[in-house]
């Protein structure tokens, strides 16, 4: 089984590697932000035997607050996912948020709405430069 932990500085490297193999094409993320993601506590990784596997990250102070959440194909559909995402919203609700907010690729809106994610309404959407669906769980 996967453990999972919050993230450091020294999983750069990995969290970058994994996003590379999963979504095909580099993780563009400046210094700056990067220490802001690790400030918040909003990056969780799973590992397997120390091999990071997966990946996601929220931050409570945005308004769309999950912002990644990519496991190496291996691992899909074995329940890490589920767990990761779990990781998240635990650090969202203990933050006071009473919702949480994400932008769902078309090939994730199923994995988000059978947790209980639907989609927000047209006339409260942000705009998004990439094709998906920009969905929410309440507390």
């Amino acid at each position: 089984m996967a453990n999972i932990r919050r993230a450091t500085v020294l999983d750069r490297q990995s969290i970058e590697d994994v996003y590379a193999i999963v979504a095909g094409t580099s993780l563009s993320v400046s210094d700056d932000e990067w220490h802001h993601w690790l400030d918040v506590d909003g990056i969780v990784i799973a590992e397997v035997l120390d091999r990071v596997i997966g990946f996601g990250g929220i931050d409570t102070t945005a308004r769309e607050h999950l912002r990644w959440l990519y496991l190496l194909p291996e691992y899909q559909r074995s329940g890490v996912g589920s767990t990761i995402l779990s990781e998240l919203e635990h650090v969202a609700w203990t933050s006071g948020l009473q919702s949480i907010r994400l932008h769902a690729t078309p090939n994730a809106v199923q994995f988000y709405s059978k947790r209980g994610y639907t989609p927000v309404p047209h006339n409260q959407q942000l705009v998004h430069d990439h094709e998906g669906v920009e969905m929410m769980k309440v507390r």
